[in-house]
């Protein structure tokens, strides 16, 4: 019965198969004898495909004109050391603050809460919002006190005041002041080593590590017992310290972190490419001025925008460095109430506000161990090693050009017509002898 069944299939396939074919073939046959019928048909299958083909390179070209490539010819490279941020953060109340307090208010007695509200307020950044506003009532909207003009007595502003010994390689560096830059960011005074915000390119940078050495570690001993303490940031060179960054409390424990970071260079011709095609920026596409473009610098813009229109203040600007918009103890419990973290995060992922640098470096984050080193009870200990020396590095390069777009298009052309420069001007010329006719 089954193979009945199959037999009066098969025989249904074939008959059909024969009428298609019966048709296509008289179809063939009519178009060979309508000519006119025939061309029209090849014209409107070669437009079509023409077309379709056009709009395929015309987004390929808008959209995926670059590309990023790896090399591994590792053993001839000089890397560079990622940017190290040492920022000062709270730490304990010490006799310089209470006298510095005391000085401003002659013959008076603070009371310790008020001196603690003040050392709060000296601290406030974007992390640290946290400020007991109840105990300035009686004052003015910045706690009877120029809290910057504090920050100005008693934070560092010469590496210095706190820097004991920096060791790169294993070998000493005498002089601190060529290796970290002073710098007033959005998490407060830092000193940066290695940042593009003090070099013109990282060719010039300190701090170069090849392949071929043995070390790769920075090593930092600070001062401790002061008013402030440190926490350490590490990032790209054109990158700063920012409130969304990763930091590493620096303590008297003999810490070492560990990275890994592989580094991204691109081709001449990449930064002529539109932004949206590329979808990075070079340093140089800043609109901060005096600054280079950096994710970074991007979101703190953003995040100093976002706080001025919702509390009317900043605690920092890259714009504007008065302290003219610097927020009072009531508006610091606005920024603390408005979620400005998310807001400024939900911003930038909603409109693409911040896109990363192009010469970005990639740092990963191994880990932390603890490290034995004689140092003394006055003293904080970290070092930063590399933790493998990198054996790829990533090359952005223009993969589709417009002379690339213009060959495809003239090699479509030539495929579905038979075209050339040569018959348009074949064309042209018939044109114009055939107006020339029938006006002259």
């Amino acid at each position: 019965m089954y193979s009945c069944i199959a037999l009066l299939i098969k025989a249904k396939v074939r008959k059909m198969s024969l009428n298609a074919v019966r048709v296509l073939s008289g179809l063939v046959k009519f178009l060979f004898k309508k000519k006119r019928i025939y061309w029209i048909f090849v014209l409107f299958i070669s437009g079509w495909s023409t077309v379709s083909i056009f709009i395929l390179m015309k987004n390929r070209f808008e959209t995926d004109s670059t590309s990023i490539g790896v090399t591994t010819a590792y053993s001839r490279w000089t890397n560079t050391f990622p940017s190290i941020g040492i920022c000062l953060s709270k730490n304990r109340i010490t006799d310089d603050f209470t006298n510095a307090v005391k000085k401003r208010f002659p013959g008076e007695k603070p009371s310790y809460t008020y001196i603690r509200t003040l050392y709060d307020y000296l601290f406030i950044n974007p992390n640290n919002l946290y400020l007991k506003g109840e105990y300035c009532k009686n004052y003015n909207s910045t706690c009877g006190v120029d809290i910057l003009a504090m920050r100005r007595e008693l934070f560092a502003m010469v590496c210095t005041e706190f820097f004991e010994e920096i060791y790169f390689s294993e070998k000493l560096l005498p002089d601190c002041e060529q290796i970290f830059k002073f710098h007033e960011l959005e998490v407060g005074y830092c000193f940066l080593a290695n940042n593009l915000l003090d070099y013109k390119n990282i060719n010039e940078m300190p701090l170069r590590y090849s392949s071929l050495d043995k070390y790769r570690n920075l090593r930092l001993i600070l001062r401790s017992g002061l008013v402030y303490r440190y926490d350490l940031y590490i990032n790209s060179p054109e990158d700063l310290p920012y409130f969304n960054a990763v930091s590493y409390t620096i303590t008297g424990e003999p810490t070492v972190h560990s990275f890994n970071a592989e580094e991204i260079y691109n081709n001449e011709d990449v930064i002529y490419e539109p932004v949206s095609q590329r979808m990075c920026k070079f340093p140089s596409e800043t609109t901060t001025p005096g600054m280079s473009y950096s994710f970074s610098i991007c979101m703190s813009n953003t995040r100093s925008k976002i706080e001025m229109e919702i509390c009317n203040c900043t605690l920092f600007s890259h714009f504007d460095r008065s302290s003219k918009n610097y927020c009072g103890v009531d508006q610091i419990a606005c920024l603390d109430a408005g979620n400005l973290a998310g807001k400024v995060k939900d911003y930038v992922g909603f409109n693409m506000a911040c896109l990363p640098s192009c010469m970005e470096q990639q740092i990963t984050f191994v880990g932390s161990r603890e490290k034995t080193y004689n140092i003394s009870e006055s003293s904080n200990f970290v070092e930063i090693e590399i933790a493998s020396p990198p054996t790829a590095r990533y090359y952005r390069t223009v993969t589709q050009t417009k002379l690339d777009l213009i060959v495809a298009i003239g090699s479509v052309i030539g495929l579905f017509f038979g075209a050339s420069i040569l018959n348009l001007l074949e064309i042209i010329s018939f044109i114009f002898k055939q107006f020339k006719k029938m006006f002259c």
